[in-house]
């Protein structure tokens, strides 16, 4: 047998090991009784026992040793996509050793066939799939993040459309802000909810929370948005005409983004349009073409 195959089962028993080594194993008794008295711990430690218990040892000291390390904008799309750090490592080494495996079994296929690749050439394609494999679900979270963001940046506008509802039906600031709160559903209005119960929490304005809670999931229009309701509260202003202004001024963004965006699509089919004409044209002219070969 060749050195490849032997490589590629070496690869595989790797992989195996490490699938089992990050698959979930059912806890003893003793470790479920215990957490289930919880005799002096914390809600931070209960998380993370649990944590630890459904993503395996190896992928919570992985997560554990990263943390922090993956870049601002990461932790930030994480945070909007609520998914812990250990898991997307996890994903994003699944996916790197996935790829690496695969080329390594073209590779093998490859050698037995009868072709073999050149090492060189094979030691390339390995390192190109790992590194397209580690990066692939960072590319996968912006786009989700992305998208979650533009869900609430919709939802944001539509709640500030309550708020000014109940001021106009003569509510007041805070009891507008938690009925139009209650008013919806979906992740961005839980995350609208959360914000306010911190706030009455720590008895702090609402706007605190929401400055906050802008800057944790990376929107910016919310945090201008409490500035802005802040600053009017704070000089005596309306603060009705300033939800009002700010709701307007957010849709129209929102309006000229959609529209962006379908310009763009409609230009990347322009492609597809003319590739298609070439190829009826093309097709309209080979018999033509051929009878002039034929006579010729």
């Amino acid at each position: 047998m060749s050195p490849v195959t032997f490589a590629g089962a070496g690869v595989g028993l790797g992989l195996f090991l490490l699938a089992r080594g990050l698959l979930a194993r059912p806890a003893p008794l003793v470790v479920s009784l215990h957490r289930l008295e919880r005799a002096g711990w914390s809600v931070a430690d209960e998380r993370d026992s649990a944590a630890a218990t459904n993503r395996g040892v190896v992928a919570s000291r992985i997560g554990r040793l990263l943390r922090g390390r993956l870049g601002q904008q990461v932790e930030k799309d994480l945070a909007v996509m609520e998914q812990p750090t250990e898991q997307f490592v996890v994903s994003k080494i699944t996916t790197a050793i996935a790829l690496c495996g695969i080329v390594i079994a073209l590779g093998t296929a490859l050698a037995v066939a009868g072709s073999p690749l050149p090492v060189g050439l094979l030691f390339v394609l390995v390192c190109a799939a790992l590194g397209v494999g580690f990066f692939v679900p960072d590319i996968t979270l912006r786009a989700q993040a992305r998208a979650r963001r533009a869900g609430f940046r919709h939802a944001l506008s539509s709640y500030l459309d309550l708020v000014n509802v109940l001021l106009a039906g003569g509510a007041g600031i805070e009891t507008s802000l938690e009925a139009a709160a209650d008013a919806g559903d979906g992740w961005a209005f839980t995350q609208i909810r959360n914000a306010l119960l911190r706030s009455r929490t720590m008895r702090q304005s609402p706007w605190v929370s929401f400055t906050e809670l802008g800057e944790t999931i990376d929107v910016g229009e919310l945090a201008e948005i409490a500035a802005s309701v802040r600053l009017a509260g704070e000089q005596g202003a309306r603060i009705k005409a300033s939800l009002s202004a700010r709701a307007s001024a957010l849709r129209a963004h929102q309006m000229a983004r959609i529209e962006a965006q379908a310009q763009a699509a409609t230009e990347r089919m322009g492609l597809p349009t003319v590739l298609m004409f070439v190829g009826f044209m093309v097709l309209l002219g080979y018999p033509a073409m051929q009878q002039i070969v034929r006579a010729l």
